[in-house]
């Protein structure tokens, strides 16, 4: 089930003629789709950073080479405030996709822009922002509070009580049994349970240690990986970790 929402577009290119030509070819999708939405160019990441706030843009169309800050660089510090913003490079060489791998891009637009690519991107990202997002049903004493997964870093079994340790440092201890967050948690892609009692989110680790024993979290934090079964985590790792930089979406 879907929700219609109304996304804030931005354009970003220091050349006029692309960013006039990409918006208005944005612009048109949105039209001929009946969808709402409001469209912002800037002629450089500068420009665009002195505005930005957390969750002002859903979307971001982001040419990599720009004069006085890179499509690189402004979506570093993008991605540092923003972890939900969809960001899309447009470039007319792919020699730079290596290096925006680690700022998850949502998918990349090549020059001359094709309306038939744009809308394809567009299609996919609007799809995304709009599919409801899953929330974990934390019990605290009498209480319920609902945690969007994605704010979610790990969850531990803690005695009798579950810890939910999220992405911005915080925890809480719930009044439920593990099985009852496994049952909950481990049928989203993202969850892996890496060892007894311990579900992490893949979506929030940053690596493997050198010997693969432990996970490492965004926030530095690590976690043990069992040695029975060893393999087959690792390989349910990497083989997420490989559609993870396809989609580009959803990181911590």
């Amino acid at each position: 089930m879907f929700q219609e929402i109304s996304c804030n577009v931005a354009v970003v290119d220091d050349k006029r003629n692309d960013s006039g030509k990409l918006q208005r070819t944005i612009q048109r999708w949105f039209a001929e789709n009946h969808r709402p939405g409001s469209f912002s160019c800037f002629n450089d990441g500068l420009s665009l950073l002195k505005v930005f706030e957390p969750e002002k843009f859903q979307i971001v169309f982001m040419d990599i080479i720009m004069d006085k800050l890179s499509g690189i660089d402004t979506a570093r510090r993008l991605r540092d405030s923003d972890s939900r913003l969809l960001i899309v490079f447009t470039t007319a060489s792919d020699e730079f996709a290596f290096e925006a791998f680690p700022l998850h891009p949502f998918d990349y637009v090549m020059k001359p822009y094709s309306t038939e690519r744009v809308g394809h991107v567009l299609s996919e990202a609007v799809k995304f922002l709009e599919t409801p997002e899953p929330f974990f049903a934390a019990k605290v004493s009498r209480s319920t509070y609902y945690i969007p997964f994605r704010k979610i870093l790990a969850v531990l079994s803690n005695d009798h009580f579950v810890e939910v340790v999220m992405s911005d440092g915080n925890s809480m201890l719930c009044s439920m049994k593990f099985s009852e967050a496994e049952e909950s948690l481990m049928n989203d892609s993202r969850f892996l349970m890496c060892n007894r009692g311990i579900i992490i989110n893949m979506d929030c680790v940053s690596s493997l240690s050198r010997d693969k024993s432990s996970i490492i979290m965004a926030d530095g934090s690590y976690y043990p990986v069992r040695v029975r079964g060893r393999g087959e985590i690792i390989q349910a790792f990497t083989q997420y970790q490989i559609s993870r930089m396809k989609r580009g979406v959803n990181f911590c």
